[in-house]
């Protein structure tokens, strides 16, 4: 069955967010964060980009047909982006109280709200694309080292894991080891829906507090979900003493650690001499690029004096 009518095909979107637009409205510049099109500063981690550039929130974080990957029959499907579409949806009609006023953190309707669209938003990103396609590109030189039957199959029906015995099914390693890049799309979008309900109900069960500013001060990025770890340099969300960092707006930084010791569900004035540590957090964490409405030299001048002030301390 088609996804949508065939008189609907125009309102498909082949140029898909991973970032939301709904969100990166609310990083504009003030003098177009209220206007139809609003604008926001970029600047880049790679010094082949240049200086910062003000672009159109509609330019920033897409890319063509990233949650519709074309099928073995060549017809792309569109069930993914039209999932991310309705997680979209909701929450842009909740995102201004997120933004700027005081919502029950404790909420279960809010936590589980915002809980999907952080999992999402987290696992949606491009970079887990070219994940899956370095994971096979190593699954195939692992296994073509092994021994082979006469139908060039490894000779190997199971596989250790971090001590666990996994079973393995060779029958459709020739599929597999020729899967090409439309391949890896379909595998992206599989794991972006079976992965992200698991992060999710996670995150539920991590103590929530927002720092709140009256003025705007925080700035995100292609990839507003940080995790960090001071303990570990491999971890996942679920690894222990992990913490998440997510800009919900200029004004709200939304934390999620495990510190259930400590009040939960609290929202905490935030101190202007740690406003450079939170957006130094967000640069460390983002893939290519900061976003902002504010001026880029002034951010930047808060991030590097963070940046000072740790390398001092090594």
């Amino acid at each position: 069955m088609r996804d949508e009518e065939p008189h609907r095909k125009s309102a498909r979107p082949k140029h898909q967010h991973w970032v939301p637009q709904f969100y990166l409205n609310y990083f504009a510049t003030e003098d177009s964060r209220d206007t139809s099109k609003p604008q926001v500063w970029i600047f880049s981690k790679h010094d082949e980009d240049g200086d910062e550039k003000l672009s159109s929130v509609r330019n920033v974080c897409g890319q063509r047909y990233l949650y519709s990957p074309k099928q073995i029959d060549g017809q792309r499907t569109w069930a993914l982006e039209g999932e991310l579409g309705k997680v979209e949806t909701l929450l842009a009609k909740v995102w201004p109280a997120v933004a700027h006023d005081f919502v029950d953190l404790a909420d279960p309707s809010v936590r589980k709200a915002l809980s999907l669209f952080l999992a999402t938003t987290h696992y949606r990103h491009p970079e887990m694309l070219d994940a899956v396609e370095r994971t096979h590109q190593q699954m195939v030189a692992f296994y073509e080292d092994l021994p082979k039957d006469g139908n060039g199959i490894p000779l190997v029906d199971s596989v250790e894991v971090k001590g666990k015995v996994v079973p393995f099914d060779p029958s459709g390693w020739h599929d597999y080891k020729r899967q090409g890049p439309d391949g890896h799309h379909r595998f992206f979008a599989d794991f972006v829906r079976n992965n992200a309900g698991d992060m999710a109900r996670h995150l539920l069960g991590m103590r929530w507090s927002v720092v709140f500013s009256e003025t705007d001060v925080f700035v995100t990025g292609d990839k507003p979900v940080v995790l960090s770890n001071p303990e570990r340099d491999r971890f996942g969300y679920g690894t222990r003493g992990t913490t998440l960092h997510f800009p919900l707006s200029p004004r709200r930084m939304l934390v999620l650690d495990d510190l259930h010791n400590e009040p939960a569900n609290q929202y905490y004035s935030l101190n202007p001499a740690n406003a450079g540590a939170f957006n130094y957090t967000t640069w460390h964490g983002s893939a290519r690029f900061l976003i902002t409405g504010r001026s880029v030299e002034e951010v930047l001048s808060e991030i590097c004096a963070v940046g000072d002030r740790l390398n001092a301390s090594e």
